[in-house]
């Protein structure tokens, strides 16, 4: 009896624990990282990492940029732009 109790008691946990997850927005991807790096028109060139920091780098139209991001959360530390010569 005290067997069937206590495999209840893990089932009940589980739910809870499960219905207690925040609810995602639009702009975040199941790995829980934003969405939009890159504006549109603009693509990847480059992605290196060192550390726990991910450099990226961006072409587009208005010329190049330069991204920062967290290798843990996927938070974008800084922004560097690049301009094109006219």
């Amino acid at each position: 009896m005290l067997i069937v109790l206590g495999v209840i008691g893990l089932i009940v946990a589980a739910a809870l624990k499960a219905g207690n997850r925040p609810a995602a927005d639009a702009a975040t991807t199941a790995s829980g990282y934003s969405a939009a790096l890159a504006a549109p028109g603009e693509k990847v060139e480059q992605a290196e990492l060192d550390g726990n920091r991910i450099l990226v780098t961006l072409s587009g139209p208005a010329g190049e940029e330069l991204v920062v991001l967290d290798a843990g959360s996927g938070r974008v530390l800084g922004r560097i732009a690049i301009k094109a010569k006219p």
